[in-house]
């Protein structure tokens, strides 16, 4: 997943990952960028919240396992 900051302004903010659609179904591994992965529980929905800080006009990017 790829997320773009478009503003003049940093953004920190929680993400909802829809994982409904991924075949997960209790945790995944996620990773930004090349960081360690992180363990993840998925909801009752399969989402998952992921907090995420960006610079003004910047992007990032996650892999999901």
């Amino acid at each position: 997943m790829m997320v773009f900051n478009p503003t003049l302004e940093p953004i920190s903010d929680m993400l909802t990952v829809p994982l409904y659609y991924t075949g997960l179904t209790n945790t995944t591994l996620v990773s930004e960028r090349d960081t360690l992965s992180t363990l993840y529980t998925l909801d009752r929905q399969y989402n998952i919240y992921i907090p995420i800080s960006l610079r003004a006009l910047s992007i990032t990017w996650f892999i999901f396992r």
